[in-house]
C-alpha cells in the first residue's frame, strides 16, 4: 500500500470516528440552509404576507368620501379622538395614524389642496413601512381620481396634467428576481467548503504537533510529498462531504419558502446542484491546501484555530466587494478563487447556465492555485523545523 493511501486512510478513519470533528465540520452544512429558509419564511410572512393595513384616523368625520374609499381596500380603520395624535404612535397604541384637519371639507368643496398627516415610527423594524407605503398609495389613488373628475367637469382632458408617462418592462426571470433575496447563498457555499475541512486541517497539522505524533509519523519511510498529499486529500474529502450535505439540505429546504406569494419562483434541480458541485471541486482542494499550509505554521491547536478563523474570512472578501461594486460575470473574475465559483453558482441558480469558457477558466485557475499551495505545503514538510 502506498504512503499516500496509508496516510489518507489513517487521517480519514481517525477524524471520521471523532464525533466532535464530524459535528463541527458538518454543522454549518446541515443547519445553514435550514436556518436560511427559516429566516426567509419569517421575512416573507412578516413583510410580504396578505395582511390588512391597520391604522388609526383622527378626524375621519371630516372626509367621508376618503374614508369610504379606504374601507373598500384591504384596510382596518380605527376612528379615534386625540388632541395629541403623536402620542398614539410613541406610546405604542397604533403603528400608523392618519390625521385629517377640520377644514378638510371646506377646502375640498372650494377645490383647494388638502394636506393629510401620516404619523409613524420609521425606526421600528416591522411591516409598518410596507403598510405606510400602501396607505400612501391608496390616498394618492383617491386624490388622482378626484383630480381627474374635476378636470372632466371643467371640460378639460385629464391627460394634460400628465404629459409624460413611463412603462416598465422587467426582463428578469422569476428565478433571477428570487436570487436577489438569495444573494447570501454564495457566502454559505464558500463558508461550508472551508468549514468542512477546518478542524481536520488543524488535527492533521498543529494537532499532531501538539500531541507529539508528528515526529513519529515523519520518521516513517513515507515520502513527504505523499504524506502531504494524503493530508490535503483527506481535508478535501471532508470539504466535499460538507458541500454535498449542504446541497442536499438546500434541495430539501428551498421548496418550503413561499416565493409564489410574491410572484417569484425558484426551482433548484438535481442537475443544477451537480453542476455547482463540479464547479466547486477545485475550490475544495484550494481550501484544503490553504488551510493545511496556514495550520502548519501553528504550534498548538488553539493557535491554529486563531489563524484559520482569519483565513476563512479572506475568501468572502471578494464576494462582498463584488456585491458592493455590482460586478458582472466576466472572464477576468474567473481567475479569482471563491468569487468565480460564486458567480457561476448564481448563473446556474438563475437558470441561465454557466459559460463553458468561464467554467473551465475558473476550474483551471483555481486548480493551479491549489497545486501551488500544495507545493508550498510539501516544501514546509521537507524542512526539519516543521517539528518545532
Amino acid at each position: 500500500m502506498s504512503g499516500f493511501r496509508v496516510v489518507f486512510n489513517k487521517e480519514f478513519t481517525d477524524n471520521f470516528r471523532d464525533r466532535r470533528t464530524l459535528l463541527s465540520s458538518f454543522s454549518v452544512a446541515i443547519l445553514g440552509p435550514i436556518f436560511f429558509v427559516g429566516v426567509m419564511v419569517f421575512v416573507l410572512e412578516r413583510s410580504l404576507g396578505d395582511q390588512q393595513i391597520s391604522f388609526a384616523v383622527v378626524g375621519a368625520q371630516h372626509a367621508p368620501g376618503l374614508m369610504s374609499f379606504l374601507e373598500k381596500q384591504n384596510t382596518q380603520i380605527n376612528s379615534v379622538q386625540a388632541e395629541e395624535p403623536r402620542k398614539l404612535v410613541t406610546q405604542g397604541a397604533y403603528k400608523i395614524v392618519l390625521v385629517i384637519g377640520p377644514d378638510y371639507g371646506e377646502r375640498y368643496a372650494r377645490g383647494n389642496v388638502n394636506t393629510l398627516i401620516l404619523i409613524h415610527d420609521s425606526s421600528e423594524i416591522s411591516s409598518t413601512r410596507r403598510h405606510l407605503s400602501q396607505l400612501r398609495g391608496y390616498i394618492h389613488q383617491y386624490s388622482r381620481t378626484i383630480g381627474t373628475l374635476r378636470l372632466w367637469l371643467r371640460g378639460l382632458d385629464p391627460a394634460i396634467s400628465n404629459p409624460i408617462s413611463t412603462q416598465e418592462l422587467d426582463v428578469a426571470s422569476p428565478a433571477a428576481r428570487a436570487l436577489m433575496i438569495l444573494s447570501s447563498l454564495p457566502y454559505f457555499l464558500v463558508l461550508v467548503i472551508f468549514m468542512g475541512g477546518f478542524y481536520l486541517a488543524i488535527d492533521t497539522t498543529a494537532g499532531e504537533r501538539e500531541h507529539g505524533s508528528l515526529e513519529p509519523l515523519l520518521a516513517q519511510p513515507v515520502d513527504r510529498a505523499q504524506l502531504v498529499f494524503g493530508k490535503i486529500t483527506t481535508t478535501a474529502v471532508f470539504g466535499m462531504m460538507s458541500l454535498l450535505v449542504f446541497l442536499g439540505s438546500l434541495y430539501l429546504s428551498v421548496p418550503f419558502v413561499p416565493f409564489e406569494r410574491i410572484g417569484m419562483a425558484l426551482e433548484i434541480g438535481v442537475a443544477q446542484l451537480i453542476n455547482v458541485f463540479v464547479i466547486s471541486v477545485p475550490l475544495i482542494f484550494f481550501a484544503a491546501a490553504l488551510l493545511t499550509v496556514v495550520a502548519s505554521f501553528a504550534k498548538s491547536y488553539k493557535e491554529a484555530q486563531t489563524y484559520l478563523t482569519i483565513v476563512v474570512l479572506v475568501p468572502t472578501l471578494p464576494l462582498i466587494l463584488a456585491q458592493l461594486m455590482n460586478l458582472e460575470t466576466t472572464l477576468a473574475i474567473m481567475f479569482v478563487p471563491s468569487l468565480s465559483q460564486a458567480n457561476l453558482m448564481a448563473d446556474l441558480i438563475k437558470g441561465e447556465g454557466a459559460s463553458v469558457i468561464n467554467a473551465l477558466t475558473s476550474m483551471v485557475s483555481t486548480s493551479g492555485y491549489a497545486a501551488l499551495l500544495t507545493w508550498v505545503a510539501v516544501s514546509l514538510y521537507r524542512r526539519e523545523r516543521i517539528l518545532g
